[in-house]
């Protein structure tokens, strides 16, 4: 049993920002998602995995909230837990999966680390680039992408729906191994 958590925040002000690409990649999956809670929430199975895929609609630092109740309801151990959220500190056009990790000021991550009590849960880490100037890391979450970004966002998107999959039916550390270096703004 796996749980996918997308970080996001609900409505339609947020759905193409840069925080909300989480949601964006559980998107491409085309599951039925439907209301439960504070949630939107899908079944499904990758290969012989069975497991949920989770949109909290809470507010994206709160998803702590949602998360482990879920996971503790179903017991799928932190290990099996596999968050996708914006990293300002990758370029966009980058991607990692890693596990366990501080969540270096992402508040989302920090919920749902405090709420689990544990920090051994996965995450794929989606680039979405530097604000222009620090102090701006706030609003530039909460920004769409530009028009010339669009066209790298779409790849990326479609590589981490690849790699959530990947990570779901074989485990970190092949998906890792097969996705972390690659570089989609070289074509």
């Amino acid at each position: 049993m796996f749980l996918v958590v997308g970080q996001g925040n609900p409505g339609p002000e947020y759905a193409h920002t840069r925080h909300n690409v989480g949601f964006m990649v559980l998107d491409r999956l085309g599951l039925p998602f439907r209301r439960k809670g504070e949630a939107l929430l899908a079944e499904g199975a990758v290969g012989e995995e069975k497991g949920f895929f989770l949109k909290p609609l809470t507010y994206y630092n709160l998803t702590g909230q949602v998360v482990a109740p879920l996971a503790r309801f179903y017991k799928i151990p932190p290990e099996r837990i596999l968050v996708v959220h914006d990293e300002m500190d990758l370029p966009l056009g980058r991607l990692r999966l890693k596990a366990g990790g501080r969540p270096a000021g992402n508040r989302g991550v920090a919920s749902i680390g405090e709420a689990l009590g544990t920090w051994a849960f996965h995450r794929l880490r989606i680039g979405i680039g530097k604000p222009p100037r620090p102090e701006e890391g706030a609003a530039y979450v909460l920004s769409p992408f530009r028009e010339e970004e669009r066209p790298l966002v779409e790849r990326v998107l479609e590589v981490a729906k690849e790699a959530v999959l990947c990570w779901a039916e074989r485990g970190l550390l092949p998906c890792a191994d097969r996705f972390n270096g690659l570089d989609l703004r070289l074509g």
